[in-house]
């Protein structure tokens, strides 16, 4: 089973509105050049068509971005970005679910979906290390939610944090990350995150999903 992203299928709306407010601006633009009664809406016009060009960036990239973010198979997760994957096994999933932070008194669900493992050596060997440094780039805004006012957070570049004791024999980008899943792992409860943005439909029918394929890939295994 394939899930194309969310974001994917957002991204023609936000060029065509990004190409409708660039045209109109511009035909703004030209009126109020020509008519200086109209002077005063040259700011507005201008910021406009600014908005315009980022909308039609971002519409852009969305477009250009891989069709299918997920594949869903009998062996297991299977995770594509512009920059290679990784495979996660049924075998080595613990739990599946929403994470959540305390805000005072009650409890925040993040935008993202949540898998606990069991191991996460497939994990790590399946994946490239671009895969690996693209990952570790787009977790940082975990960081900030699982501690804001922690000096870690400031030190996210090298991903080295002290009271991570993790046994492992891995180097490099590798080791930077097993430490980020382990960081993660002890705050959120849970080793790798998918962000809402991934996904095709609400994120409970998601992990809905991905549960009901654990368990029929296990019992035909």
């Amino acid at each position: 089973m394939l899930i194309r992203p969310i974001a994917k299928r957002n991204g023609i709306t936000v060029t065509i509105i990004a190409a409708l407010l660039i045209f109109s601006s511009i035909i703004s633009l030209l009126t109020t050049s020509a008519d200086t009664g109209n002077y005063l809406y040259f700011p507005l016009a201008a910021g406009a068509l600014i908005i315009g060009i980022c909308l039609l960036i971002v519409g852009i990239v969305k477009i250009n971005d891989l069709y299918y973010r997920f594949s869903l198979t009998k062996e297991g997760i299977h995770y594509f970005t512009s920059r290679g994957g990784f495979t996660i096994l049924w075998e080595d999933i613990q739990r599946i679910d929403i994470p959540k932070i305390n805000e005072g008194l009650e409890l925040k669900e993040l935008p993202y979906i949540g898998i606990r493992l069991k191991h996460r050596e497939h994990l790590i060997n399946s994946a490239s290390l671009p895969t690996l440094s693209h990952m570790l780039l787009e977790q940082r805004a975990l960081i900030m939610l699982t501690a804001p006012n922690s000096p870690l957070y400031g030190n996210a570049d090298n991903m080295l944090y002290p009271d991570v004791k993790v046994t492992h024999n891995y180097r490099g980008l590798q080791a930077m990350f097993i430490n980020r899943m382990q960081y993660l792992h002890n705050t959120l409860g849970y080793d790798i995150y998918f962000p809402n943005d991934d996904l095709d439909r609400a994120p409970t029918e998601f992990v809905q999903l991905l549960r009901e394929f654990k368990t029929d890939c296990s019992r035909s295994l």
